[in-house]
């Protein structure tokens, strides 16, 4: 029995752009702000700004990621962005003043972002019907190998030298650049290739049933995001700060060693609505359970609750984005897909971080936790909700379809007429 799924060369060379980027990024993550306020002399202020415009440029860079993927062939704007990501990176090394160092967070962030969706569409491009969900999953399995083994790495480049871990980390990403040069076949030209439609955003922005998932879908990111921003700060409420680091190990240890099973336990059973609405049932309900938590050992078990909601959300919601785009607009469907996600991680930031000041000042720490319970409950419902639209369910009924075609579960969709 095949350890891993037969998804194609081409497929995994993506996933491996997965996991490198993944490990290329969070080789800096844990000392970036150190060395800018340190070693580069800014202020905590500062440094946020220089943060904030990283984050800002990544999303721009995805809908431009999004479109010029359509537009010009996925290969070359996936190559791009992996080499304007690697120069900003390389800029860092140099780079002394605010403004110059706020320049290249924003060139890499924005080479970051073009890269991103091209990666997804092809994923999606690749994958046959039946395995659109199984090679989404991967990508998580291959995204938290790298998140895992990237601050490892990181820490010993930077016990030498901040430049040597800015050059290491660039050198990710020019090999990376040149490993896609190589290996993934040129970009369709021609007769054959789709059509590319010059309505681009304004026909995306009229697709109702995409929309409506992408509104509903925000408040999901949102949601999750509490699991980076505030359970930290609940450790450090109860004693258990210093204990941390191990719960996003364990998070990622999980995802990595049981995301094929979980995957395939709900796609032989589940409509990917379905998935969705039970899964952020689990976020909300681990999160929740935070409200009860007196020790490190019950946040590791609320920890381990979200990531199973997590396991079913996260390549659902990429096989409904793929599943609901066209053909010939897939990259700038996962471009907006992009900036939903940085949406919602930036309302659940926002609104997380308020949430935990009014608790404190109010006495009452239990109340962000009752609220994201209450969140998740609402969010699952929706789903269902969603579940009996038939403009968005009906478009994924075919490829729930064939992937029970040949399965012994219970469940089966109902036959089109």
């Amino acid at each position: 029995m095949a350890i891993l799924p037969k998804l194609g060369r081409a497929i995994y060379v993506l996933l491996g752009g997965i996991l490198f980027t993944h490990l290329g990024s969070y080789m800096l993550l844990p000392f970036f702000a150190i060395i800018l306020s340190t070693e580069k002399g800014l202020s905590l202020g500062a440094t946020g700004l220089v943060l904030g415009a990283g984050s800002i440029a990544f999303l721009t860079g995805s809908l431009l990621g999004g479109f010029l993927s359509d537009r010009f062939g996925r290969r070359m704007t996936m190559v791009s962005g992996l080499l304007i990501r690697g120069a900003g990176l390389l800029g860092f090394i140099w780079g002394a003043s605010f403004s110059s160092l706020f320049l290249t967070n924003l060139v890499a962030g924005v080479g970051g972002g073009i890269y991103a969706p091209g990666a997804k569409a092809g994923i999606a491009a690749l994958a046959s019907q039946g395995t659109k969900t199984t090679a989404f999953s991967y990508r998580g399995v291959a995204a938290n190998i790298g998140v895992t083994m990237g601050p490892l790495l990181g820490t010993y480049l930077h016990t030498k030298s901040s430049t040597l871990l800015f050059g290491g980390s660039a050198v990710v990403y020019f090999v990376l650049a040149l490993s896609h040069l190589l290996l993934l076949e040129r970009d369709c030209r021609g007769e054959d290739c789709p059509k590319v439609d010059r309505q681009g955003i304004k026909q995306i922005l009229t697709d109702r049933p995409f929309l409506y998932f992408s509104v509903v879908t925000i408040f999901v990111w949102a949601l999750f995001t509490q699991f980076a921003l505030s359970l930290p700060l609940r450790a450090a409420q109860i004693d258990s700060a210093r204990n941390i680091g191990l719960l996003f190990t364990a998070s990622a240890v999980l995802v990595i060693l049981l995301q094929g099973t979980v995957t395939r336990f709900f796609t032989k059973h589940l409509h990917p609505l379905g998935t969705m609405a039970i899964g952020i049932l689990l976020i909300g309900t681990g999160l929740g359970s935070v409200a009860l938590s007196t020790s490190f050992w019950h946040l590791v078990a609320s920890a381990v609750v979200v990531t199973f909601g997590q396991m079913f959300v996260m390549p659902t919601s990429d096989a409904i984005v793929a599943d609901l785009a066209k053909p010939e607009q897939i990259g700038s469907y996962f471009g907006v897909a992009a900036f939903v996600f940085g949406a919602g991680e930036a309302l659940g930031n926002i609104a997380g971080g308020q949430l935990m000041e009014l608790a404190v000042a109010i006495d009452y720490l239990a109340l962000p936790w009752l609220l994201y319970g209450a969140v998740g409950l609402l969010l699952g419902g929706t789903y269902y909700l969603l579940r009996l639209w038939q403009p968005l369910a009906r478009p994924l009924a075919p490829v729930t379809e064939e992937r029970t075609e040949h399965n012994t579960g219970r469940w089966r969709p109902k036959q089109k007429t």
